[in-house]
């Protein structure tokens, strides 16, 4: 098995419209510059490519498009290369830039993956898994007192009887230990990118979790790429302490940087831990499936596209509105032009007993549990907004607990049955080569 690595600049330019929140952002600055990390894995004539970009997220119609061209310039199969928008919320979306820049990128991602092509060397792999020393992610959805159900209802809330599920603390790591070369670090993990908030460009915590990483490990070479998993229901907020200072340079220091050096240090000590794992058959699939449009509240839609424009300009709304009032509004907003079934994206690659596996929006950590669960034998990286990015993917319980992500999703409840489903037999096929 031979391994490649390439890393490529593709900062967005300044006065860039931000993503993530409910108004408008340009970009200002450049905290730290937003990359594409890339992965080329090869066994015999197979080969198969993991691309990760510091974007929020990318619309499946121009994915399709990157991937189709990537395969074309580098002759990887389409169905074997997985893109993820790690989803940092200081950053953009990546259809919602200038002309030039789109234009541009999709020659950065083939750039990308020819870079790492001339980068391969003969590799083994190990792989291994431990907790984080401390929690840094956190179930963001509350069972109230009252009995309601709230995302993020505040810090030191005396409401908050319990939080809904358990947030996965584990960092996965996967090392290619390659001849010649400086290894790969694979660091998987699973949080929502959004300690920041600001006008300035920034990777967020994965950003930290490889420069911190590749900083330690400098000597030797080594490299660095972050996946981040099923991160839909959670974030950094630990909800027990004080809320966090609010100035974007202060929380860089002392939140975004702390997260990101509690993972990075979890795979060092994995580092030289690792168990190694025999080479074996690559796989690579891309799946559209059709999923059932949400159309509740097809009746309001001039109601909440007035309420989208009156926030967009941060002016008051008709009635104050809560954070799943908000993403409900959201969601009824854009649905004048909603098809009654969407695309959604499910995809794998695999390698011998390693495989990720990406959902093509943001899936509850339910959607990795369900996975590992069913193949304990494999292991298993998640990656969320993975070749297309749209919206939330709850877990079936959420849609009838409620909150901001079952109120703002375009989807419905037979969404995970159908998205999980096609994700097992992915890996079934590939358990059957081995």
């Amino acid at each position: 098995m031979k391994a490649g690595f390439s890393r490529v600049d593709v900062t967005p330019p300044l006065g860039s419209a931000m993503a993530g929140y409910f108004y408008a952002r340009a970009a200002e600055a450049v905290l730290d510059p937003i990359f594409l990390n890339a992965v080329v894995i090869e066994s015999g004539e197979d080969r198969i490519a993991v691309i990760t970009a510091d974007f929020l997220s990318m619309y499946l119609t121009q994915a399709r498009e990157i991937r189709l061209f990537v395969s074309e310039q580098t002759g990887i199969p389409a169905q074997n290369i997985l893109m993820q928008s790690l989803h940092s919320h200081t950053s953009v979306t990546a259809g919602n830039t200038p002309d030039w820049y789109r234009a541009l990128l999709r020659t950065k991602y083939a750039d990308a993956v020819k870079l790492a092509l001339d980068d391969l060397a003969e590799s083994t792999v190990s792989i291994a898994e431990k907790e984080t020393e401390r929690p840094v992610s956190f179930i963001r959805r509350y069972r109230m007192k009252d009995g309601s159900v709230k995302t993020n209802p505040g810090f030191l809330n005396p409401e908050i009887d319990h939080p809904l599920g358990k947030a996965d603390n584990t960092v996965r790591l996967v090392r290619f230990h390659r001849e010649g070369k400086g290894d790969i670090a694979m660091v998987g993990f699973q949080t929502h990118p959004d300690t920041l908030a600001g006008n300035r460009f920034s990777a967020d915590w994965p950003g930290f979790v490889r420069r911190i990483v590749e900083k330690k490990l400098e000597e030797e070479g080594v490299r660095c790429i972050l996946v981040n998993g099923c991160q839909g229901d959670t974030n950094h907020f630990d909800l027990s302490r004080p809320k966090p200072p609010a100035d974007p340079a202060v929380r860089y220091h002392e939140v975004t940087r702390p997260i990101g050096e509690t993972i990075a240090e979890a795979a060092l000590a994995l580092w030289n831990k690792g168990t190694a794992v025999a080479e074996g058959p690559i796989s690579g699939e891309v799946t559209l499936l059709s999923i059932p449009s949400n159309l509740e509240g097809m009746d309001e839609i001039e109601q909440a596209k007035e309420e989208q424009r009156l926030l967009a300009a941060k002016l008051p709304t008709p009635k104050p509105m809560g954070l799943a009032e908000l993403g409900r509004s959201a969601r009824i907003a854009r649905m004048e032009n909603l098809a009654l079934f969407q695309k959604v994206p499910v995809t794998m690659v695999a390698f011998g007993k390693i495989a990720i596996v990406g959902y093509g929006g943001e899936p509850f950590t339910e959607y990795a549990d369900v996975l590992r669960e069913a193949y304990p034998e494999l292991m298993i990286l998640t990656a969320c907004n993975c070749n297309g990015a749209e919206g939330y993917l709850p877990s079936a319980a959420a849609f009838s607990e409620g909150g901001y992500e079952a109120s703002s999703t375009n989807f419905t409840p037979v969404t995970p049955a159908v998205l999980q489903g096609e994700a097992k037999a992915k890996l079934a096929r590939h358990l059957e080569k081995l």
